[in-house]
């Protein structure tokens, strides 16, 4: 039993594409499957608690982008006992970039169902100081990249540029405002419970456990999700300026040979602002926060992928 999990109000999904597409694909295929659609934030994480709410080992279709699947993984139970395939209909896909899965959609169920293979990745997982926790399968971020989500999941422009295909140029629209708007708190860091390194008006940090994220920033050109560490790029003492040079260097990940810029690897990380700042996961931001560990969770969910 294949049970898939449609986003509806997935960024750039298309009308019909389960009726046109994925139904007629099944049925050729033989498979048995139960779908199940999603309208409305919360939905798809009650919809996995419900799937993986057993003993054996659960096989998900995700038709959604990369909110769909971090709000996926806030509701499943045991992640090692899913076998999760996409099909990215989201406006970033940053996670189907990073691993190689097609836009296309019969590519990309052709990898989940015949041609793809099954391999077992690490997730991350951020607890902040009240002691909750949430999991990401692509980057967790404090600072300007989160508050570039946090306006990217509410901005009109952006669902405007979805309807015309073009959802990406929202978040490099949003992210030139957000350079002058975000604070820049002071703090430290401490990698694999070393020493804290002191921050002086942090930008932000990002967490990755993929290569790409906010659209396609190639901000952790090194991340691997079989590595057992997250790449971390720690932005601050930056002139504002400056990082409009920076920011298209990202996109191909050549932005670490600017100065204040620094990149590390770690596999738990706690970090300490004077002030909060929004936080991401995935690209979703639920709240603000000034103090958080970020750990990565070993061979955590099996994935199909090219």
């Amino acid at each position: 039993m294949i049970h898939i999990i449609e986003n509806s109000s997935s960024g750039s999904d298309k009308k019909g594409t389960f009726e046109q597409v994925i139904k007629p694909y099944m049925s050729n295929a033989g498979e048995e499957y139960k779908i199940y659609r999603s309208n409305k934030p919360g939905d798809i994480a009650k919809i996995a608690s419900e799937i993986t709410d057993t003993d054996e080992t659960v096989r998900i279709l995700l038709m959604g982008g990369d909110g769909s699947i971090n709000e996926l993984l806030t509701g499943i139970r045991d992640t090692k006992k899913v076998v999760l395939s996409i099909i990215p209909t989201g406006s970033g896909n940053d996670f189907a970039r990073s691993v190689g899965i097609p836009k296309d959609i019969r590519l990309a169920l052709d990898i989940a169902l015949k041609r793809g293979r099954t391999g077992i990745i690490d997730l991350g997982e951020i607890k902040y100081a009240d002691g909750t926790t949430r999991k990401f399968i692509i980057s967790s971020g404090i600072g300007f990249d989160a508050a570039v989500c946090e306006e990217a999941m509410h901005s009109k422009l952006k669902k405007s540029l979805n309807k015309i295909k073009l959802g990406k140029l929202s978040y490099g629209l949003i992210a030139a405002k957000q350079i002058f708007g975000a604070s820049r708190p002071d703090g430290w860091i401490s990698m694999d419970g070393g020493e804290p390194l002191p921050l002086k008006k942090v930008l932000f940090s990002a967490f990755m456990n993929e290569p790409f994220e906010g659209g396609g920033f190639m901000f952790g050109p090194g991340a691997s999700h079989k590595d057992g560490k997250l790449d971390l790029c720690v932005v601050d003492r930056i002139p504002r300026i400056m990082f409009f040079a920076v920011l298209p260097f990202a996109l191909f990940g050549k932005h670490y040979m600017f100065k204040n810029i620094n990149e590390y690897k770690a596999s738990k990380i706690h970090i300490h602002l004077d002030a909060p700042m929004w936080v991401h996961t995935d690209g979703e931001v639920t709240r603000q926060a000034d103090d958080m560990e970020i750990r990565v969770l070993r061979s955590a969910i099996n994935i199909t992928m090219p």
